[in-house]
């Protein structure tokens, strides 16, 4: 699976004639801008940076960003930053959306409006991405922002997603994870059951694209000496490249664990819009907006070529 850097270097190589453009709603905020910076410094990216237009200018010029190489659009409001920023996607003039500096349910209220917003009908999840130096590689997760208490359905849901998002990042056939407590099936934790329930549905062809396997603690699904100490024999054991926490509760302490605890590189990204919707939180640095950016970007791109694919595939 493709690291952070290389994203940006996949983005860099493609981004040679017609560069990506990232709607940001609410731009007025000096990391959002700073990550902009940094992208256009990495050549694969460009921005339209949607708020209030004097702030967005005062704090370019702090920082020095190049607003030449991206279009302001005034806003004096964050409900309105949020809708223009939506609408530009929707319209074509961007290829992504970007969460800056206002609430999330003003974000996800504008995405899924229904007149000018991006919804599909899907269930929204967020899929981070965790690039961790123990490891030495990417892994996904989800749902750690979206969904408190998913179903078994919505877990179906999150499974493809990050399945569509590994692809996008060239694993083509990613190992699935469903974490619970212990590697047994228990009845008293309904998660396991969960986890039981969409690996037999994985192994009969409900759940394609990925290996699903579970119930597995986090242990077991990335440390083969715990796989070999416990002697537990499964395909997605030890080598998972994509966690199913078992509600946002799990996902949260393993996002700020693996970001506070364990230095690892991060990014976010909302899946089941229109299109994708780059996901941050208050406390994250520029580095992992800038990651959030790329991985959003490269799925986008994944996507429409898709439907280029299958739009010919229909005409023959």
């Amino acid at each position: 699976m493709l690291n952070f850097q290389e994203m940006k270097d996949f983005l860099i190589k493609n981004s040679q004639f017609t560069k990506p453009v990232v709607a940001v709603a609410a731009a007025d905020d000096k990391v959002v801008l700073e990550a902009i910076k940094e992208m256009n410094a990495h050549g694969f990216g460009r921005a339209i940076l949607v708020g209030n237009e004097t702030e967005i200018r005062r704090i370019g010029a702090e920082i020095g960003l190049d607003l030449d190489e991206n279009m302001i659009l005034n806003a004096p409001t964050k409900e309105r930053a949020a809708a223009l920023a939506v609408q530009c996607v929707r319209d074509g003039e961007a290829d992504i959306i970007m969460k800056g500096l206002l609430q999330t349910k003003t974000y996800l209220k504008a995405i899924l409006n229904r007149d000018y917003g991006l919804r599909t009908g899907k269930t929204l999840t967020a899929v981070t991405g965790f690039n961790i130096p123990k490891l030495g590689r990417m892994i996904l997760a989800s749902d750690c922002g979206m969904i408190v208490a998913p179903t078994l359905d919505e877990k179906v849901t999150e499974i493809n997603d990050a399945t569509e998002l590994a692809h996008a990042l060239q694993c083509d056939m990613p190992l699935v994870s469903c974490l619970s407590a212990v590697e047994t099936v228990n009845e008293n934790m309904p998660d396991g059951i969960d986890a039981a329930i969409l690996s037999k549905m994985n192994q009969r062809g409900q759940i394609n694209g990925c290996i699903v396997d579970g119930p597995l603690s986090l242990d077991l699904s990335l440390s083969m000496e715990s796989v070999r100490h416990k002697g537990v024999k499964s395909p997605v054991a030890g080598k998972a490249d994509i966690l199913i926490m078992p509600n946002i509760q799990a996902g949260n302490i393993f996002w700020k664990s693996m970001t506070f605890l364990a230095d690892a590189h991060s990014g976010a990204v909302i899946m089941g819009a229109a299109k994708p919707a780059v996901l941050t939180s208050r406390a994250d640095k520029m580095e992992a907006k800038v990651n959030a950016i790329a991985m959003a970007m490269i799925l986008e791109r994944a996507q429409r070529v898709k439907l280029i694919e299958q739009n010919l595939a229909n005409k023959k």
